[in-house]
């Protein structure tokens, strides 16, 4: 394989032989990587591959002439950067505090850009990245928008990490309430999404002027047209108060999970961080060149009704990482041979099929009735569609619990000490909750404060006759520190079909921290909806997967 340019043509030219062990194909080549054929310069050994695109090129730096990577270094060095392990920087932190060497690649990194989107993996300590970057740079006044289960974690971690000022002279202000208000003068203000975009605490915020907004999980930004994303990078519409983006100094996100499944799920983010590394598409012509679909209406052969099937695909995958990498993304992976915590052992996954009990079995005719095909009709449902999926997901949730409350008592009754259990309905919970409260139970949900939560996980770690941490997918699952001294196996008794959420509780156990090698396991009835999107989620991972970290 050589990659050539053609200076007088702006051209990158690949050859490719046809029959090399190794080789990717020509198909290949087209699709993941958009490069197009030459008919006329190909022959039957050798297939002649061309772009105009740098970002596209880039990723063959290592098979480029001289003269190739003489126009394509200052793309290739980035890229670099973004996964440099380590730095000689000198980085501001506490005496007692001490960063790991890829967390100063990534401030190394952050301090030579503007905005910039720290996407390491869950578990590589994004926060205090984020808080000695604020060091670093001397800021005086730092905004920090995060999900509202984690602010008052956010002012512990402060707290411990930041040097700007004396502990007694620095104002640490979360926002937990509207009534509360804004602090005019804090130094850090930690405030929720949710109440970000509400005029009375957004249009405060607004009038404040920032060294650095920190956007903690900034892929709940995912979607312009939403209130919390227009309150951040604005939007089409007229804004209420100016958009917080506009009115920080510099922008720093921290999100393990860039792209949750698909690739146009990056629109946003770029866009708003760094619209030229995108080229100023508009978010149709990002769709078109990265994760097209087609929309189209069928009769269904057995019910005569109308359905809508999306043919969703996706290409130009390393283009689109090398968009990110190379002008606003630094990120690590824990595992593998680019892994920067490979002291930490890969984990085990595994499904764990339930029988079919009578109520398992009503449930799965249930779904049955339904229709849906998990690959394409979860995509946009209407909402009688989203009524009846929720009707069937607590149906189901609630017949399987009994044999997974069976299951974790028969792992405690074994020998094993300490489990995290995690589901979505409340129901589900109540009855796991019930049936194993007498092997020790903490329980986190919707309705478990801040402050209580961090009470319960340190009473779970501390006290040997508390065996089970349980709690919901989305209160539990984000945002939740420390269970990875204790515990090395997490369990979901119910998988969210939003299959990012199921990784991002285990990823609460494979952490810095963990001495064992993580086990997860997920609870599904055989032939059901989450079964089989629990499939089509191992198909988009691929595409995430090429599109933020495989190299060629």
């Amino acid at each position: 394989m050589i990659l050539d340019y053609n200076s007088s043509r702006n051209t990158f030219i690949l050859r490719v032989s046809r029959s090399a062990e190794g080789d990717p194909s020509v198909r290949v080549l087209m699709r993941e990587h958009g490069l197009d054929l030459s008919t006329t310069a190909s022959d039957g050994d050798n297939a002649v591959m061309f772009t105009h695109e740098p970002f596209a090129a880039v990723t063959f730096y290592k098979y480029g002439t001289t003269r190739a990577q003489e126009v394509l270094y200052p793309i290739w060095e980035m890229i670099e950067r973004s996964w440099r392990h380590s730095s000689d920087r000198h980085i501001d932190v506490p005496m007692d505090k001490e960063l790991w060497p890829f967390q100063k690649a990534d401030i190394d990194y952050a301090l030579d850009h503007q905005h910039t989107l720290i996407g390491d993996e869950p578990g590589l300590g994004k926060t205090p990245t984020a808080i000695a970057f604020c060091n670093e740079i001397q800021a005086d006044r730092v905004l920090v928008v995060c999900p509202a289960n984690i602010r008052l974690q956010w002012a512990n971690r402060i707290t411990e990490w930041s040097t700007r000022q004396l502990w007694n002279e620095r104002i640490i202000y979360p926002i937990l309430k509207s009534k509360n208000g804004v602090h005019p003068a804090a130094h850090w203000t930690i405030c929720s999404y949710d109440l970000a975009r509400t005029p009375a605490i957004g249009a405060e915020l607004a009038k404040g002027r920032y060294d650095a907004l920190i956007l903690d999980e900034p892929h709940y930004l995912k979607e312009r047209s939403s209130k919390r994303t227009q309150a951040i990078f604005g939007g089409a519409r007229r804004p209420i108060f100016e958009p917080l983006a506009e009115r920080s100094d510099r922008i720093l996100g921290l999100t393990g999970t860039p792209l949750p499944n698909r690739p146009r799920e990056a629109y946003t983010l770029a866009r708003g961080m760094n619209w030229d590394s995108i080229d100023w598409m508009s978010e149709d012509a990002f769709r078109d060149r990265f994760n097209p679909s087609h929309t189209y209406e069928f009769e269904d052969p057995v019910t005569g009704e109308t359905k809508r099937h999306i043919d969703e695909r996706s290409g130009r995958h390393y283009e689109l990482q090398n968009r990110l990498r190379g002008n606003f993304m630094t990120r690590h992976l824990k595992h593998g041979p680019d892994g920067v915590m490979n002291q930490l052992k890969m984990p085990v996954y595994d499904l764990i099929q339930l029988e079919e009990t009578g109520a398992v079995k009503q449930a799965l005719e249930a779904e049955s009735l339904l229709g849906i095909d998990p690959e394409h009709d979860l995509e946009n449902p209407d909402g009688d569609v989203l009524g009846h999926i929720a009707v069937v997901r607590h149906m189901m949730g609630v017949a399987m619990a009994p044999q997974v409350a069976d299951y974790i008592a028969m792992l405690i009754d074994s020998g094993e000490d300490k489990v995290t259990l995690f589901a979505w309905h409340i129901e589900v919970l109540n009855i796991l909750e019930e049936r194993l409260s007498k092997y020790g139970t903490v329980r986190i949900d919707g309705r478990t404060s801040a402050i209580r939560k961090q009470k319960l996980v340190e009473r779970y770690i501390n006290e040997p006759a508390l065996h089970i941490c349980l709690g919901n997918i989305l209160s539990m699952g984000t945002g939740t520190d420390g269970l990875q001294q204790v515990c090395n196996h997490g369990l979901i008794a119910e998988p969210d079909w939003v299959p990012g959420n199921n990784i991002q509780c285990f990823d609460r156990l494979d952490r810095g921290g963990q001495n064992w090698q993580v086990q997860g396991d997920i609870f599904v009835a055989p032939g059901s909806i989450a079964e089989k999107v629990l499939a089509s989620a191992l198909r988009k991972g691929q595409v995430v997967h090429k599109s933020l970290d495989h190299r060629i």
